[in-house]
């Protein structure tokens, strides 16, 4: 994992514990996961690529959960 796709990984993060706990609305949090989300999607269609696979996605509401 890259320097860069730890620090998405913990705006993510910190962006689902605030919306969690309510002291974030659904696009405040939206602002801070979906860099990581999209950084992961895309990652995820060049491996699935590479390897002739179908793509795990996730979105933002499973993320969430």
């Amino acid at each position: 994992m890259t320097n860069e796709t730890k620090q998405l990984r913990d705006q993510a993060e910190k962006g689902r514990m605030l919306y969690r706990s309510g002291n974030a609305t659904m696009e405040e949090a939206k602002e801070l996961v979906m860099p990581y989300i999209n950084h992961f999607n895309n990652r995820s269609k060049e491996l699935a690529k590479k390897f002739n696979q179908r793509p795990k996605l996730i979105s933002f509401k499973s993320f969430c959960r």
